[in-house]
């Protein structure tokens, strides 16, 4: 009878390993616990390996935007979620990419705009961006958005080295708020970000505006980043909008990824259940083309992206 079971189990392994074995093993850059790239990651990866009979996708913890983005020039990755400046850097060169180039990145799709929160409490008596100076200000890890956006920030306001930074994921950061081991804490994400969800459900908490003539500066040093409103209401305890930055994040593939893989990915993607699950997993999820913005960042789209949203119509 063992013999027999034993058997029947070896039988359905063999009948099984076809299936398993033409399925293509991707490995998707998210981020740390806390940001919307790493409930992205997990939905993305979740949705595909249920429903694609040619992928299966892990969703990696990474640093965020600059770390996907050099892992993905360095064939370390084969899908990143990158935010449009760490995008445009990696292929122009500059910034924190300085004379490393990579033509290796090309676009997928854009998936939502991700607005800078800059997060206290209101006992720490910081009510304006001049006022972080000689406080103790997380970031976000080192590579992510948040902190690239902050390296830019702190010039155009004064606070180059009079900020005590440290470098901590979102999670991190809203915990050491909690603990009063930092003052305020920095975070790109898209609305509404789980850490500071979290955070609010318990504290009152205070969003910091960006002043108007310092948004005009970040866009004029890079026109990837626009003005934003938090609208009123979306924190518990903040009552009114509050006026900072946004970048795009974007879906991005290596060059050499295959046609085959980004043809099955996006078709399991732009579905109405997709759509549907996706937002249920982070409700900005919200996926287009992107032709114009990935024109302007000098990143083209993947061959096998550009026909597929042309044979649905999506661009001409």
């Amino acid at each position: 009878m063992r013999q027999i079971l034993a058997l029947l189990v070896l039988a359905a392994v063999l009948a099984f390993q076809p299936a398993r074995a033409a399925e293509k093993e991707i490995l998707l850059g998210a981020d740390n616990p806390g940001g919307s790239y790493y409930l992205y990651g997990g939905g993305i990866s979740t949705w595909i390996n249920e429903h694609s009979k040619t992928l299966r996708i892990t969703s990696q913890t990474t640093r965020g935007s600059v770390e996907n983005a050099r892992l993905l020039s360095s064939g370390r990755l084969d899908l990143g979620l990158v935010n449009a400046i760490a995008t445009y850097q990696q292929t122009t060169g500059t910034g924190q990419f300085k004379g490393a180039a990579s033509d290796r990145l090309r676009g997928v799709a854009v998936l939502d705009s991700a607005p800078l929160h800059i997060v206290t409490y209101p006992s720490t008596g910081i009510k304006t961006l001049a006022d972080l100076a000689n406080k103790r200000v997380s970031i976000g890890a080192p590579g992510s958005g948040s902190a690239t956006t902050a390296n830019y920030l702190f010039p155009l306001a004064g606070l180059s080295g009079k900020v005590r930074v440290q470098n901590l994921g979102f999670s991190e950061s809203a915990s050491n708020l909690r603990d009063g081991n930092v003052d305020a804490f920095f975070a790109a994400s898209a609305l509404p970000l789980p850490a500071v969800v979290d955070l609010a459900s318990t504290h009152a908490i205070v969003l910091l505006d960006i002043p108007s003539d310092l948004i005009a500066g970040l866009h004029k040093e890079s026109p990837f980043y626009q003005p934003f409103e938090i609208p009123a209401g979306t924190y518990s305890s903040v009552s009114q909008p509050v006026h900072t930055v946004a970048v795009s994040s974007l879906l991005i593939a290596r060059a050499d990824t295959p046609d085959d893989v980004i043809t099955e990915l996006l078709t399991q993607l732009y579905t109405p259940e997709a759509l549907s699950y996706m937002r249920s997993v982070y409700k900005a999820w919200n996926p287009s083309p992107g032709a114009e913005l990935f024109k302007d960042i000098k990143t083209p789209l993947h061959p096998a992206a550009l026909k597929f949203y042309q044979s649905k119509g999506m661009i001409k």
